[in-house]
């Protein structure tokens, strides 16, 4: 039987399991999934490797948390940018998704890298996929209900289309940098995802 995720009993435990979290995501978009073991993420977080055995007793626990943080946090930001896109006009639906997955990508580089390399370890390890699919599914329904608000005729595939779509999009400018990605590459294809447009 594995050991429980602990949840921390203070603020200075939080704080602690946070930035063990934080360093568990530099060390997956630097080196890998691989690398990711209780002693280098303790390291890389400057604290102790009993602390990173105490709240996230396997790996796997590890790898679990930070999926399900990266997701969390994502999820939160692509709500908060489709309630502000709340219009029926395609063009400034698309402007707004494309401002933020590009500013998404240049701002935040570690937790792109980090997110690609989760995914491959989820083909590696199914275990993780809950996380995974629980991620996609509130992203498609979220971004289904502004398609269909836009016009598109069926929003509910044209959002896991634009999804994969745009994880390709963000793969490449991660591994080759487009100094015109936003205005070139996302704006056309996210309109292309919209009744009328493309």
């Amino acid at each position: 039987m594995s050991t429980p995720v602990r949840a921390p009993r203070s603020a200075g435990g939080a704080a602690r399991r946070e930035a063990l979290l934080d360093a568990t995501v530099r060390l997956l978009a630097r080196d890998g999934a691989r690398a990711v073991t209780h002693r280098a993420v303790a390291v890389e977080a400057g604290t102790t490797h009993g602390s990173a055995r105490y709240y996230f007793g396997t790996r796997e626990q590890l790898l679990d948390e930070a999926l399900r943080r990266l997701a969390a946090q994502q999820i939160d930001e692509i709500r908060t940018v489709l309630r502000r896109s709340a219009t029926a006009d395609p063009r400034e639906f698309a402007a707004r998704l494309a401002r933020y997955t590009a500013d998404t990508v240049a701002g935040d580089r570690d937790a792109s890298i980090a997110r690609f390399e989760l995914f491959l370890e989820v083909a590696r390890r199914p275990e993780l996929r809950p996380a995974l699919e629980e991620w996609g599914a509130v992203q498609r329904e979220a971004l289904a209900a502004r398609l269909a608000a836009v016009g598109a005729a069926e929003p509910e595939a044209a959002a896991a289309d634009l999804l994969t779509l745009l994880n390709g999009l963000v793969l490449e400018q991660l591994a080759s940098p487009d100094d015109d990605f936003e205005d070139t590459r996302l704006r056309p294809a996210i309109l292309r995802h919209c009744a009328g447009h493309g």
